[in-house]
């Protein structure tokens, strides 16, 4: 008689994840960077990395070209004037002293030297915008590089503010995975460098199909809540993408089923007989197997010991679960 172990089919969830290694990120629009739109000096510095800050809080200020504010003032005397004169060229237009043409020209003056006056103070306005650099988002400085003093160039990150209360997992997936991999598809995030061993669970919300030269893998985007800010930009993740579920599978262990050329099979026991039964299997995980056809729940099957078996052969069951 062959030595098994046996158990009985059952029924439970399982579910066929697919593993991948990322790096912890902020959400696109919680990573700003700050930077001058044109060389200026820097003349204020209000933050320190690790400062909260808040949406539209001064983060920087720069020393901006004076000569702006005497070209709005020149504007303004001049569309003044133009005002003037187009008064003055209506009346003599309702005496009958001047043309007509006289007054359309006083007019056109006018209207050009407005416009100028326009152009100008939104000039002024945006030198000025520029001036002070403001958080677009309620969030922590991270980084800031600039000095008080030096000119700022704009390619240049004088400040680097981000939001993690929304945080993403940039996980980077095997190419044959990723026709497996939808969005909406709900996933578990794990940071080895994490000593509690807690899961983050997540949604995935984006999927690349370009393969990364480097790695040769296939980047996804995996949204995570972060409201303790426990996870960080710059973490090592470990994530198991869903992209299979099945809630009420039958069961059985994955060491039961065995193959050959004609298919799938497992070894059921009965009155200490086993037999040989083919099988469809569905979802197949490390350690368990669900069955779609040829099993019933309650049925006794060989997870050990199966190797040996033939059709037919007695066995001594060592050890049901």
């Amino acid at each position: 008689m062959a030595p098994v172990k046996v158990c009985a089919v059952r029924v439970a969830p399982i579910a066929e994840m697919v593993e991948g290694h990322g790096v912890i990120k902020p959400f696109p629009k919680n990573d700003v960077k700050l930077s001058a739109v044109s060389p200026l000096r820097v003349s204020t510095i209000y933050v320190k990395p690790g400062d909260r800050v808040k949406k539209g809080q001064r983060v920087i200020k720069l020393q901006r070209d004076q000569s702006q504010d005497m070209a709005v003032r020149k504007a303004k005397i001049a569309m003044e004037q133009a005002s003037i004169n187009l008064k003055r060229a209506q009346k003599l237009f309702d005496s009958g002293v001047i043309a007509r043409v006289k007054l359309e020209q006083a007019q056109t003056e006018f209207n050009l030297a407005k416009a100028d006056y326009e152009l100008e103070k939104r000039s002024l306005q945006y030198a000025i915008e520029n001036s002070i650099l403001l958080s677009p988002i309620d969030g922590v400085v991270s980084s800031v590089n600039g000095v008080v003093g030096q000119v700022a160039d704009p390619s240049q990150v004088l400040a680097h503010i981000i939001n993690t209360r929304r945080i993403i997992a940039s996980i980077g997936v095997e190419t044959e995975d990723i026709e497996k991999i939808k969005t909406g598809q709900r996933a578990e995030i794990t940071i080895p460098n994490l000593s509690d061993g807690k899961v983050f669970a997540g949604r995935v919300i984006k999927q690349n199909k370009e393969i990364d030269p480097e790695t040769q893998l296939i980047h996804i985007w995996i949204e995570l809540a972060n409201p303790r800010r426990i996870l960080q930009p710059g973490m090592f993740a470990v994530a198991h993408i869903f992209v299979n579920e099945e809630p009420k599978a039958l069961i059985v262990p994955r060491s039961a089923v065995l193959g050959d050329y004609d298919g799938y099979y497992v070894y059921v026991v009965e009155k200490d007989t086993a037999r040989k039964v083919a099988v469809k299997p569905g979802i197949i995980t490390d350690n368990k197997a669900q069955i779609l056809q040829g099993l019933r729940i309650g049925q006794t099957v060989v997870y050990l010991g199966n190797y040996e078996l033939e059709n037919g052969m007695k066995v001594m069951i060592k050890k049901k679960e």
